[in-house]
């Protein structure tokens, strides 16, 4: 399948409505034919896993439905450290980043590295995508380094003047706090920090239930 194929199917399932709504709400891509989730996953399974591919979605940058594809048809195998930190540094907005982070990054071998590197990243895109593949990775994370440097970076985070960083922060936060280990570091970082607000703080800490 080759790129004009992949667009015709844009055309076939294209959605004029989601797509005026998505503009509305300040959506900024040049084309946006808007399709949903379903219908672009019933695209991928059509496309079979492919770097050329993926690569040639991935640069179709002024076209939504290509830049969510494009993770979705990346062999997982194939993608290697540099691929994901160009990629990271592509990104154009927190869309792109969740399908990135849910359909690509997540399931890459040394993801949990990936976010250790962006964390430290100036740029609020990255940071986003830090703490975003940083709450996919919770459940099989155990690494307590890892998760005390994340619980830190996060709660410094909730207090950014960005506001799509400080939401994923605090979404990390949350996510860990709802898993026994991870939730335990959090709670110890929490307890230790004047850096974020009291009553979110308390708050937080009420979500944290050692039996579960």
């Amino acid at each position: 399948m080759q790129l004009k194929d992949i667009k015709r199917l844009y055309r076939l399932y294209m959605n004029g409505i989601v797509s005026q709504s998505m503009r509305t709400k300040g959506a900024e891509y040049r084309v946006n034919f808007g399709l949903t989730l379903p219908l672009l996953r019933r695209i991928a399974e059509q496309i079979p896993p492919s770097v050329e591919i993926a690569e040639e979605l991935w640069q179709d940058k002024g076209v939504r439905e290509s830049m969510l594809l494009a993770p979705m048809v990346y062999p997982v195998e194939q993608c290697t450290p540099a691929i994901a930190q160009r990629w990271v540094e592509e990104m154009p907005n927190t869309e792109v980043a969740d399908f990135c982070c849910k359909y690509l990054f997540s399931h890459l071998t040394y993801a949990s590295q990936l976010v250790a590197d962006w964390i430290e990243a100036s740029q609020e895109l990255i940071l986003y995508t830090a703490f975003r593949l940083g709450y996919a990775l919770l459940p099989d994370i155990n690494n307590e380094a890892w998760l005390r440097n994340m619980s830190n970076k996060a709660i410094g985070a909730t207090q950014a003047n960005d506001i799509i960083v400080a939401s994923a922060a605090r979404r990390f936060l949350t996510e860990a706090l709802l898993l026994p280990f991870a939730g335990k570091i959090v709670v110890e970082q929490l307890q230790t920090s004047d850096n974020i607000d009291i009553q979110w703080k308390q708050n937080l800490i009420a979500l944290y239930d050692p039996e579960c």
